[in-house]
């Protein structure tokens, strides 16, 4: 007979060098690792598990050590200036964060390492080897190849990262994707081991994010039956990336007397002013700024209330992991129109849950903003269409949770240490 399995507690550190588990996903270079780590982490401690998140200090008026709920801590290490940095800036302070994240580690050991990112990988693998612990890694993005073009605006990698990644890929103790379209990059792209790259899907707050049922809910039905604008809405930090210059050619492109209401909600990260000046300028030039709300990046609770409340939402990416927010609409009961890239092959299903726009034999159609207007008008036309792809959204969301993502996670975990 085999032992029993090991179910005693767990003391985990998460990484986080780049960006902090406190701030606003939508703001700073926070997005969807904040979200994914924070809803992981708050999981492992409600289900009695020892955690603590090490991030950068970047404002000097944090503490030192933060108690989020009891097993959950973030501390913050002083790596370079306590201020926002841009995101290429951060690769200047792995070394230092390293060494301070070493020092917390004996005093404070915990069973293992998460590194969040390449930037947290390469600054924790030396202090994980120290304390002869084990290091997970997960990316959340995998830097394009050397020879991709840069998307106007679109800043430059950080020299390091395609050879840092390389070399997680085969120096951590393990790998974790999101979905399998982020597996099959670690493989092809890093050349990554198969028997070390596990994946743990992601989960979504159904509570939350839920169909709207509100008194406003049935104000907004009656204001499109009367011939009002339906909405469509637009999530994630303001950079070239996420492609919201497409989305804004592609509602100019249907006709004035029927474009939707756009929302944009997000904020741009410490170096992307220029991009977000851009899509104002864009805007304006189309002559829609009438019909197009910028509103900054939101609580989670307002971001659930906004986007239960549109029509559509619309995820252009270039390249996606996964797309937390496509799921977030799913649980919304909202059909998502996105580009078939990545993990979002895996957040939509074609056809049921809302539209993936396909590259064809004559052109990236995924860039088209035609073939996007098309795809938006086909959707805000025909109300059953979408109320069963609404329904159809929810209900495959209502598959996933956090708890049991951050099950999977525990056992990657435990299969890990038990080596």
């Amino acid at each position: 007979m085999g032992s029993a399995p090991n179910t005693s507690p767990l003391r985990i550190g998460f990484v986080m060098l780049h960006t902090s588990p406190l701030d606003v996903p939508g703001t700073k270079d926070a997005g969807g690792m904040n979200v994914v780590v924070r809803a992981q982490a708050d999981a492992l401690a409600r289900a009695g598990h020892d955690v603590v998140i090490f991030t950068r200090r970047s404002d000097p008026a944090l503490p030192q050590r933060a108690e989020l709920r009891p097993g959950l801590a973030v501390v913050h290490l002083d790596a370079g200036p306590a201020r926002l940095l841009a995101k290429g800036e951060h690769e200047a302070v792995m070394e230092r964060f390293g060494e301070l994240l070493d020092a917390e580690l004996q005093s404070s050991p915990v069973d293992l390492l998460h590194a969040e990112h390449w930037f947290s990988g390469i600054a924790a693998l030396p202090a994980a080897r120290r304390a002869g612990i084990p290091l997970v890694q997960s990316y959340h993005s995998i830097a394009a190849p050397p020879e991709s073009p840069l998307g106007e605006g679109e800043r430059p990698e950080s020299p390091g990262r395609l050879a840092g990644e390389r070399r997680l890929a085969h120096d951590a103790d393990l790998v974790i994707a999101v979905s399998e379209a982020e597996r099959r990059t670690v493989l092809e792209r890093l050349d990554g081991d198969e028997d070390r790259v596990r994946v743990v899907p992601l989960g979504v707050d159904t509570e939350l994010f839920h169909p709207c049922a509100t008194r406003e809910c049935a104000e907004d039905r009656d204001w499109l039956s009367s011939g009002g604008r339906p909405e469509a809405i637009v999530v994630g930090r303001l950079h070239p990336l996420k492609g919201f210059d497409l989305v804004i050619d592609a509602v100019a492109a249907i006709e004035p007397d029927r474009r939707p209401m756009l929302r944009v909600v997000g904020a741009p990260p410490p170096d992307g002013d220029d991009y977000v000046r851009s899509l104002h300028e864009s805007v304006a030039q189309h002559g829609m700024l009438r019909t197009t709300a910028f509103d900054g990046a939101l609580r989670r609770s307002d971001l659930a209330e906004r986007i239960r409340r549109a029509c559509i939402m619309l995820v252009p990416s270039h390249s996606e992991t996964f797309g937390l927010v496509a799921l977030e609409a799913a649980a919304s009961g909202i059909p998502v129109i996105a580009r078939d890239a990545g993990g979002l092959r895996e957040a939509v299903i074609d056809g049921e849950t809302g539209i993936l726009i396909s590259p064809d034999s004559d052109a990236d159609a995924g860039d088209d903003p035609r073939v996007w207007a098309e795809a938006i008008e086909r959707l805000l036309g025909d109300a059953e269409l979408r109320e069963r792809m609404g329904a159809a959204a929810r209900e495959h969301a209502l598959q996933r949770s956090w708890d049991v993502s951050a099950e999977r996670l525990l056992e990657v975990y435990r299969e890990l240490l038990a080596r």
